[in-house]
């Protein structure tokens, strides 16, 4: 089985990557003849060896709006040397119109991942203009797609006529990593968030939500791992310094800022799953979201955490500052946590790859 990828995930090149990206990618090359990626990239970067049979490769485009041409240059180089049986996109919008153009054009199936809650949802449109532009075009991209990965039950039920193309599959987490993780500690009171630079985070409602914790309980820690400017920007404009900022790291180093935190924080305005989420669950830690599309399939409201309002940072900060004055129960909640997403979740490689070969079989 030989697979081309389409990616803007720019984690993929051996650069900033967040959390465990590379070695999820090198984990699928173990069942590929060949698994090579165009990852959509301004500026310069080399091409990266993942793997003996994992590849990647930049567009190292002068801009997005070369995205498109500057990835159908190189797959065509790419098909020269390899006949590609799957072509895997990572969303349904610019990378998924490559993928489109690519099936057209030397036959390979073409399935389309939806890493994100992007249709049936007004806060996505909301975001950028752009999504108005973006949400047509992944119609097109959908409608002649072989298949269709989702996060969530409830993405799926989005895709309307197109739900038949599609299978629930999350992204892939070894649980028993972050099991190792120690006991929650009633003496601390550390509130950590793990998100990458992007406006679906909604840094301004955590940053307010942070603000007013601050301001009823003082002694609290607020941690950030995966944003920079984003997150720089949120502080500013909220007048709110009293974050620390992680920047991007790897799937170790995650797993110690899980361990020395006491409640993980999600203030998304729209989430297709929610990997943190169950990372954080699987610590040992109780969580806090916004009631997003992928949270509602991991928390059970009260159980495992709590959901609250889409940007309503006074809700976010009152179930926050519940956790810290009942530490006990937050502990409680964090192991129900623990059990919960070990009975429900897991390393969902094995799926992947039995999707991709039912593609490429016709066994849908």
């Amino acid at each position: 089985m030989k697979v081309l990828m389409i990616s803007i995930d720019k984690g993929l090149l051996g650069k900033g990557q967040l959390g465990d990206v590379i070695e999820r990618h090198k984990k699928y090359g173990e069942f590929c003849d060949a698994l090579d990626i165009i990852v959509f990239a301004t500026g310069k970067y080399d091409d990266y060896k993942i793997s003996d049979k994992v590849k990647s490769y930049a567009t190292n485009s002068k801009s997005k709006l070369s995205y498109y041409f500057d990835a159908i240059g190189m797959a065509k180089k790419l098909f020269d040397k390899n006949k590609y049986d799957l072509i895997v996109t990572q969303t349904p919008f610019v990378d998924g119109l490559v993928g489109w153009s690519l099936k057209k054009k030397f036959g390979a199936k073409l399935l389309v991942h939806f890493h994100g809650d992007f249709w049936n949802n007004k806060n996505w449109l909301r975001e950028s203009k752009i999504n108005y532009l973006l949400l047509p075009l992944s119609k097109i991209v959908v409608k002649s797609a072989d298949a269709i990965r989702v996060m969530s039950s409830g993405q799926k039920e989005k895709l309307g006529k197109y739900k038949s193309k599609a299978r629930v599959i999350s992204t892939p987490v070894d649980l028993e990593k972050y099991q190792k993780c120690k006991q929650y500690n009633i003496e601390t009171k550390n509130i950590l968030h793990i998100g990458r630079d992007d406006e679906v985070k909604d840094y301004d409602t955590l940053v307010k939500a942070f603000k007013i914790i601050k301001e009823k309980i003082g002694d609290v820690k607020f941690i950030q791992a995966g944003a920079d400017k984003k997150i720089k920007e949120a502080m500013r404009e909220n007048d709110f310094q009293d974050i620390e900022i992680k920047g991007r790291k790897s799937a170790d180093e995650i797993i110690d800022i899980y361990n020395n935190s006491n409640i993980f924080v999600l203030s998304s305005r729209s989430e297709s799953f929610g990997k943190v989420l169950v990372e954080a669950n699987a610590c040992g830690r109780p969580v806090v979201s916004t009631a997003t599309t992928g949270a509602k399939e991991i928390i059970e409201d009260s159980k495992n955490g709590f959901l609250v309002p889409i940007s309503d940072s006074e809700k976010l900060a009152e179930k926050i500052i519940y956790l810290l004055e009942n530490p006990e129960k937050a502990k409680e909640i964090g192991e129900n946590g623990r059990g919960i997403v070990n009975k429900i979740f897991g390393d969902n490689t094995d799926r992947i790859i039995n999707f991709w070969q039912d593609i490429i079989n016709n066994k849908l």
